[in-house]
């Protein structure tokens, strides 16, 4: 900000500010006077849901109702699925079998 205050933000693919996930950022770091490092985990966590939405196509506005099938996607699907180290090949769809373990543990996966 010309200010020098910082907060963090969601792009999309083309590196194009998210408008709706940047308003909230935005509201949270200067409406609620919450720390630039709050504004940089909530960031985090909109991206991956956002990304979820994308890759299993859903509408982020009425996803909510599917958060439960959302945390199944962060502990179980890879990192490929997940884009959380490099980009996803395909749609994100995890298909995990009978006792396989979880890529995240309940404390990193929600």
């Amino acid at each position: 900000m010309p200010s020098g205050t910082r907060y963090w933000t969601v792009l999309d693919d083309d590196l194009a500010v998210v408008a709706e996930a940047d308003a909230f950022l935005r509201y949270v770091r200067f409406g609620r006077d919450q720390a630039e490092l709050t504004t940089r985990t909530y960031a985090g966590h909109m991206a991956l849901y956002l990304r979820w939405c994308d890759r299993t196509g859903r509408d982020w506005r009425t996803a909510a109702q599917d958060l439960g099938l959302f945390t199944v996607w962060l502990r179980y699907g890879t990192r490929d699925t997940t884009g959380m180290d490099r980009p996803a090949v395909g749609r994100g769809v995890v298909m995990a079998g009978p006792g396989i373990e979880p890529h995240r543990q309940p404390p990193t996966a929600s």
